[in-house]
């Protein structure tokens, strides 16, 4: 799972040790080659990052099956931001020409962690509802993204993974 923000990423690894699920749960701080080596040799583990993960790791083959991406890799607001937003003649100019194209950047970058060749398959579930058809970001998500399926139906994704992974994907704890 991909974050934004290091809040959002505590709040989801506490629910998800809440759960007691049976995959290894790992999270990428400090000790980032030691755990990125446990994630590439441990099936079914989940990772859970944000900041560097979007853009400075290599995930190749089927390494990731699944990236959730809970929201839009939106950069947060700071001093650097407002004074850049200073020099655009509206907040939606400064949308559109900047915090847009920034998150796509980082969108592609994100989607880039698993899939790296035409041969990956992954299943990319970007769960922000601003980027669904429709929606406000919509259009810029698929301009950020590689022609592929698009689907909001979990029985898509399920048959999708069945045609693309073995039978021993699927069980627990493999």
């Amino acid at each position: 799972m991909l974050f934004t923000s290091y809040a959002a990423m505590s709040a989801v690894k506490e629910r998800l040790r809440e759960e007691s699920l049976p995959f290894p749960l790992l999270t990428l701080g400090r000790n980032a080659p030691h755990i990125i080596e446990q994630f590439r040799h441990t099936p079914g583990a989940v990772l859970l990052a944000t900041g560097a993960a979007w853009e400075g790791f290599d995930f190749p083959g089927d390494c990731v099956s699944l990236l959730i991406i809970p929201r839009l890799p939106f950069a947060y607001p700071d001093a650097r931001k407002e004074r850049e937003l200073e020099k655009y003649s509206s907040l939606h100019a400064f949308i559109r020409e900047v915090a847009v194209p920034e998150m796509q950047i980082k969108l592609r970058q994100g989607f880039g962690r698993a899939i790296r060749t035409e041969s990956d398959t992954c299943v990319i579930a970007i769960l922000d509802e601003r980027a669904c058809r429709g929606r406000r970001y919509a259009q810029a998500v698929s301009e950020a993204l590689p022609e592929m399926r698009r689907t909001g139906s979990l029985r898509e994704v399920t048959r999708f993974l069945r045609e693309k992974k073995p039978e021993s994907y699927f069980e627990v704890g493999r």
